[in-house]
């Protein structure tokens, strides 16, 4: 059995974030709830195969297997050094840091020039695997990855606290699946970026404009530069001294949600000419989107010293300057993404930038993608028909994207919230969909599963768009069901249905999501992607990487 990549692009956001984002994996054999559309007449058949099982619960499973230390790597700046880890904590525990004198900050500092190039090489190479069914060896297939990026970053003036510029001369990846070669770029009307520091989860995003989630995937690394500076002592140190990198930042780093035991150390070799040489090793254990990992790193690092260099103990004090970093990571699969065993090797060289080196790119031309007050946590999609546009909370990942329409899974902090399909139902020359046959439609298509109308509602847009809402209640397999039904339709009879499902004891998690969905999609864009539309409201501001209060991962 081949796993299914039916969203090549999708695939390169698991890698190059951190190996941890938005890759469809092939269905495992489960049990399916029918999930009702509205209009049966025109939804039922479209939309019904497309609606998988919304059962939902926080992910467990077992971890993977210790991955061997990869050899160590040649520094850019030729680090060298003995290494002193420390015994790894309990899972749940935060990393303690042997000397806390010596210990980073908490948070990431970024002391850099008034602008600072930056030019980052991550090759990956290994193996995804996902179910293929019961009694039935798992699909594998191998992978590999080439990505390189090459961009200006700079303090954005207007952006905000802790919102940074990125100006991007290249941003490419190199993807091979099995033998299938694929290419990523950017756009050229996505150069240039805005980045926002959540907890220490870099986020790009554009100011007046939204990125498609291949885009953003492609732009979010591990050893992002905005942590680096995080890797430093706080206190004066002596070759041979080691200090533990905080949890969240190594969460960060790794672009992992959170660290159940192990972390990164670092170690002093020594200083020379005004340039620190620093290792770094460790074993990690952690989770990402609710899913066990385990990460073995190794490499090394050059910061610089400004002040008295020539010390035997001196504070290293200035900005990093070059990381090389190897690191093994295996991931189970999950609820949006196969899971995978890799090798990865990253290196970076930052240095200051040109006079002159462009920080901009003209703005974002209209027509070419959806413009609004951009910010963090949003994702535009459009139609590979241009029948619907979309601009959603970044929770929803895609599974399934064709001609039948678009099936995504809200996954919230590891936990799998709930299903929606998106569907375009075929135009219709008739008065717009009334609130009784909509419910009528509902009752009669979930059938034997209907218990009662919980909510239904009709209202019509600012942009003209009619907006029928009914939401019902009902039981399937014996659990018990909410169904979220909308359908709209504009004004020349362009009709989009959006049906969520979502299991009782997840609704009050689920809160609005599916009104918020509907809020970010325009009907029928056509030519006009270009117009500007606020979209969806803001996710909650919980992607940062943490250390949990209590062990997650079995």
């Amino acid at each position: 059995m081949r796993i299914d990549w039916r969203i090549r692009t999708v695939v390169l956001g698991l890698l190059l974030a951190g190996l941890s984002l938005s890759l469809r994996m092939a269905a495992a054999d489960e049990p399916e709830p029918t999930a009702a559309t509205p209009l049966a007449e025109d939804a039922v058949a479209v939309a019904g195969s497309a609606n998988a099982e919304a059962a939902v619960a926080d992910a467990g499973g077992e971890s993977g297997e210790d991955a061997t230390v990869p050899a160590a790597t040649e520094d850019i700046a030729a680090a060298g050094g003995d290494q002193d880890v420390t015994p790894e904590p309990q899972a749940g525990e935060p990393v303690a840091a042997a000397n806390p004198a010596a210990a980073p900050a908490p948070v990431a500092a970024a002391r850099a020039p008034a602008a600072t190039r930056v030019r980052l090489k991550l090759d990956v190479a290994g193996e995804l695997f996902a179910p293929a069914g019961p009694n039935a060896p798992q699909a594998r297939e191998s992978i590999a990855v080439e990505a390189r990026f090459d961009f200006v970053a700079s303090l954005a003036a207007d952006g905000g606290k802790g919102v940074f510029r990125r100006h991007y001369a290249d941003a490419s990846a190199d993807l091979t699946i099995a033998g299938e070669r694929s290419r990523v770029t950017l756009p050229d009307d996505a150069r240039t970026v805005l980045v926002a520091l959540q907890g220490t989860t870099a986020t790009p995003y554009l100011a007046e404009a939204f990125l498609a989630r291949e885009e953003r995937d492609l732009l979010e690394t591990p050893f992002d530069p905005l942590l680096l500076d995080a890797l430093r002592p706080v206190a004066a140190v002596t070759a041979g001294d080691s200090w533990d990198v905080p949890a969240d930042i190594v969460a960060g780093l790794l672009a992992i949600d959170t660290i159940e035991s192990g972390g990164i150390r670092a170690t002093l070799s020594g200083v020379e000419d005004g340039r620190a040489a620093v290792t770094l090793a460790g074993i990690v254990d952690g989770a990402a989107d609710g899913m066990p990992t385990h990460v073995v790193v190794e490499g090394s690092c050059a910061m610089a010293v400004t002040e008295d260099p020539a010390a035997q103990t001196c504070r290293l004090d200035g900005p990093v300057q070059t990381v090389t970093v190897t690191w093994r990571e295996r991931r189970e699969a999950g609820h949006v993404a196969p899971g995978f065993d890799v090798e990865a090797r990253l290196s970076c060289a930052l240095s200051a930038a040109a006079a002159g080196t462009p920080v901009a790119d003209p703005a974002v031309v209209p027509g070419t993608r959806r413009l609004g007050a951009g910010r963090p946590g949003l994702i535009w999609h459009r139609d590979r028909s241009a029948r619907y546009d979309l601009v959603h909370d970044d929770r929803w990942r895609v599974i399934e994207d064709g001609a039948e329409g678009l099936v995504m899974r809200l996954v919230d902090r590891g936990a799998l919230v709930g299903q929606c399909s998106i569907t375009a139902l075929p135009p219709s020359d008739a008065r717009p969909p009334q609130l009784a046959e909509v419910q009528r439609d509902v009752e009669r298509s979930l059938a034997g599963q209907f218990d009662h109308v919980v909510h239904a509602s009709e209202a019509t847009r600012s942009d003209g768009v009619r907006i029928v809402r009914v939401e019902a209640s009902g039981t399937a397999e014996g659990r018990p069901f909410r169904w979220m039904h909308h359908v709209l339709a504009d004004g020349a009879g362009h009709r989009v249905a959006v049906t969520c499902m979502v299991e009782q004891p997840m609704v009050s998690r689920f809160a609005a999501a599916d009104r918020d969905l509907v809020d970010g999609l325009v009907v029928a864009p056509g030519d006009g992607a270009g117009r500007t539309v606020d979209g969806a409201k803001s996710p909650p501001d919980g992607r940062e990487a943490r250390v949990p209060a209590k062990s997650r991962t079995p």
